[in-house]
Parts: structure tokens; C-alpha cells; sequence
């Protein structure tokens, strides 16, 4: 009888094992459905109406979704969802009746997730009663996440009493996979949301620098004009050791600024790493320009510029030499790493790094 036992519970792990491995692959696949849509800059709207109607996939007849909108004062509440639960709202989706644990808990962002349950004996959701009533929906798990204009989401996951300990425990297994997973979602589309922001703005609010995109274009425009008039041009990339503080960052920029011409570019892709792009007459130019923005940073002081004080590489690759604007940044950005003095510079030339025309010629 004892190995009767054991074996039907050897079974029914395998079987919930085989139930939980069935699911997680149905929310991979969910996965795939949202990123596609990140990847296509849907709006917040659209992507929030796949993640219910895939939540609704998951808990086919049993969990209610219901997906509250509120601002930062935590004063006006909408359920974005608001047809699926017409009783609750009025025509446009505004909610009235705020129970006080929801209310609460959308203020304590230190709390990632909470579950309320025996709903319908609960006074605070007095308001709700008919609706979950008719559902029959005893228990709510909540998750809140920020908008991209930091306003709060809050996804209300609603289910009935289940009949049994294993269904119970298998089904909140499962509603804590999707609760641990409604973070990254979001936090995909609102990343890809400010990053579509940013892609509209030609310089970085902080440096007054080219933004990367726009310095990558403009950097095409003057790769065209080169190839049509036989130019010679010299790509730069300036790196420091550490991230520099805002007000490291933009008397760094506005001190590689004043080595520039008009038409010259300079943009920083990241705290630590500047880009610059300029014509020149001639080979002969390129050490000199090097040397320009070597004598700039050293004339910086460093108590004011604290990353000045560690390592800076300057590195610069040349056109035609190196063909395209990505050739040129991987040349430059390998020529500055091969610089090995604290404060110092290397051209790429054929391959090879050198500091200065002799070592050119010689190659």
C-alpha cells in the first residue's frame, strides 16, 4: 500500500512538472508576440491590449484581468480594459470606487506584488462585489509598474476558489510566473517608448552634443561629399576611464567643442566615450589634429574633470583609408586602445598604430 502511495505521488509530480513546463512555454511564446511588437514601436495602448488578451490565453475561463491606470498623486484611475468590466466605469473607463488595500498598495512601490483574498467579504471592495459575484472571483493578485511617463499601471489579477490543494497550488504557480514576468514586459515597450523619444531629438539635453543617430547621419552626408570630391576626412574617438558626473560630462564636451571647426562633428556616444569627425587637406593634418585635442584635455584640471585624472586614449582613423563610418569608428576606437601613456593619441594606418607621419611613411 506505502508503494501505491508513493508511486501515484511520483506521477503527480511528473504530471504537474509536465503541466509547468507546458506553461512556461506558452509564456515564452507570449514572449516572442510582445517583443515583436517592441520592436515595432507599438503604443502603450496596443501593447497593453496584447498582454491582457495573452493573459486571457493563459487562464482560459477562470482569471479576470483588469488593468487600472492612475497619475502620480495617485488621484485619477482608469481601467484600461474598462469593456470587460463595463459595471465598474463609466462610458470613457474612469473608476470611481477605489478600494483602500489597492489604493495602498499602488502607494507603497516597495511592495512588488501583494494578493488579497475572500474579496467578496471584504467592506473596501463593497463596490466590486456584484461584479465579482458574477464571476465568481474570490481572490486578486496585483502587480504596479511605472508608464513611460512614470504614472502607475496596476494589473489586477482576479480568480475563483479552486477546488482542490494541487489545483490550487498549480494555478498560483502559474499567475506567479506571469507576475514575475509583467515587469519585463513593460519595462521593454517603455525603454523602446524613450528611446523613440530621443530618436526625435538631434542633441543630448545635458552636453548640447550631436545625439549618436544624428551624428552617424550627418557623418554620411559628409562621407557622400568626400567620395564626390575626393576629400580626405579624419574620424576621432576620445575615451575615458570612468563615467563622468553631469558637470564632468559638459565641460568635457565644451572643452573637445573648442578644438572644432563649423563644420566639424562631435557627439558622445556614451559618458566615457566621444566621437568627432572633421575634414582634412591632407595626411599631414591628422597628427596635428590629434595633437589639438591632446593639448586641450591637458590644459583641462583635473580636480575639475575628475576622469581627466586616470586614463584618456585618443584614437583616429582616416578616409579613404577606411571606407564607411563603422570602419572608421572600429579603427579609431582599436587605435585609442592601443594608446598605452596616461594622456596620449595613435593613428590607424594600414592596420598599424603609429603616432606620427614618419612611422606613417615607414609602414
Amino acid at each position: 500500500m506505502d508503494a501505491l502511495k508513493q508511486d501515484s505521488s511520483q506521477i503527480e509530480a511528473v504530471h504537474e512538472s509536465l503541466i509547468q513546463r507546458d506553461f512556461l512555454l506558452q509564456l515564452r511564446k507570449v514572449d516572442l508576440v510582445l517583443l515583436d511588437l517592441v520592436a515595432n514601436s507599438a503604443g502603450l495602448t496596443s501593447y497593453t491590449e496584447q498582454v491582457v488578451n495573452s493573459i486571457w490565453s493563459l487562464f482560459p475561463n477562470t482569471l479576470r484581468p483588469c488593468v487600472i491606470w492612475c497619475d502620480k498623486e495617485l488621484v485619477q484611475w482608469r481601467i484600461l480594459n474598462y469593456q470587460d468590466w463595463p459595471e465598474m466605469t463609466d462610458s470613457l473607463g474612469v473608476l470611481h470606487h477605489i478600494p483602500q488595500t489597492l489604493s495602498t498598495f499602488v502607494a507603497s512601490p516597495s511592495r512588488p506584488f501583494a494578493r488579497e483574498h475572500n474579496l467578496p467579504t471584504k467592506t473596501d471592495w463593497s463596490c466590486w462585489h456584484n461584479s465579482l459575484n458574477e464571476h465568481f472571483l474570490e481572490t486578486c493578485d496585483m502587480v504596479s509598474l511605472h508608464d513611460e511617463n512614470k504614472n502607475w499601471l496596476t494589473f489586477c489579477l482576479f480568480s475563483p476558489n479552486m477546488n482542490s490543494e494541487s489545483e490550487r497550488r498549480l494555478y498560483y504557480w502559474s499567475i506567479e510566473q506571469v507576475l514575475q514576468t509583467l515587469p519585463y514586459w513593460f519595462n521593454a515597450i517603455v525603454a523602446r517608448l524613450h528611446t523613440d523619444v530621443r530618436l526625435q531629438e538631434h542633441t543630448n539635453k545635458v552636453t548640447g552634443l550631436l545625439q549618436s543617430h544624428a551624428f552617424d547621419k550627418a557623418l554620411d552626408m559628409m562621407l557622400r561629399d568626400a567620395r564626390r570630391y575626393f576629400q580626405r576626412l579624419a574620424y576621432v574617438t576620445v575615451l575615458v576611464n570612468e563615467d563622468a558626473n553631469v558637470d564632468e560630462l559638459k565641460l568635457l564636451s565644451d572643452t573637445l567643442r573648442e578644438t572644432l571647426r563649423d563644420n566639424d562633428l562631435l557627439a558622445n556616444k556614451t559618458d566615457h566615450e566621444f566621437v568627432m569627425a572633421m575634414r582634412i587637406m591632407q595626411l599631414d593634418d591628422a597628427p596635428i589634429v590629434a595633437q589639438k585635442i591632446e593639448k586641450a584635455l591637458l590644459k583641462v584640471d583635473p580636480n575639475q574633470v575628475s576622469v581627466l585624472s586616470g586614463d584618456v586614449k585618443i584614437g583616429m582613423s582616416l578616409y579613404p583609408e577606411q571606407a564607411n563610418h563603422i570602419k572608421l569608428h572600429v579603427a579609431s576606437v582599436a587605435a585609442a586602445n592601443a594608446v598605452s601613456e596616461r594622456l596620449g593619441y595613435r593613428l590607424e594606418y594600414y592596420g598599424k598604430f603609429v603616432q606620427n607621419l614618419d612611422e606613417a611613411y615607414d609602414v
